[in-house]
């Protein structure tokens, strides 16, 4: 996680796994370098013409913040050859990064965030994780994701409407 988009527009944002980098690496690729080809197997931040990860120093970049739970479900469905049990104990993401961050809430702000960014909008709605593959959590094991993105958990809820 950290991937940073920088746009020609000066903006720039940190890509978070599972909340919508997918459809803004793609739009951006799309936009700003057509000419580079991407494929089926990488993400399209893997052909950013320069990258680098946010190194905690810079401020004022983008960031979208998804249903802490959703994004978790989100994150199982993307690994199907780990099992739950292995992502309670060991998520493949960490929690968000903290700085001084303009937030887009995933859920109802992703086209607002394309827009920041001088992309084309609407951006195409994809759910790069299978439906069918986002497990159905227990009381007990939804209490240990949020326990693990406690953190990401208060921020998504201070960004509601």
């Amino acid at each position: 996680m950290g991937e940073l988009l920088r746009c020609p527009n000066g903006r720039t944002m940190v890509l978070v796994p599972r909340s919508g980098s997918h459809a803004i690496a793609t739009a951006a690729m799309q936009s700003f370098w057509p000419q580079i080809q991407l494929d089926d197997i990488n993400h399209p931040a893997a052909f950013f013409p320069s990258s680098e990860n946010w190194n905690g120093q810079e401020s004022g970049l983008g960031m979208v913040v998804r249903n802490p739970i959703e994004r978790f479900r989100s994150m199982c469905a993307h690994r199907p050859h780990r099992t739950l049990e292995e992502h309670l104990d060991q998520p493949p993401y960490r929690p968000l990064y903290k700085g001084d961050f303009i937030y887009f809430r995933f859920e109802d702000q992703l086209n607002e965030a394309a827009e920041w960014l001088g992309l084309p909008t609407p951006l195409p709605q994809e759910d790069a994780s299978d439906p069918a593959l986002k497990p159905t959590l227990t009381a007990e094991q939804e209490a240990r994701v949020r326990e693990l993105f406690a953190d990401d958990l208060a921020l998504w809820q201070s960004l509601q409407p």
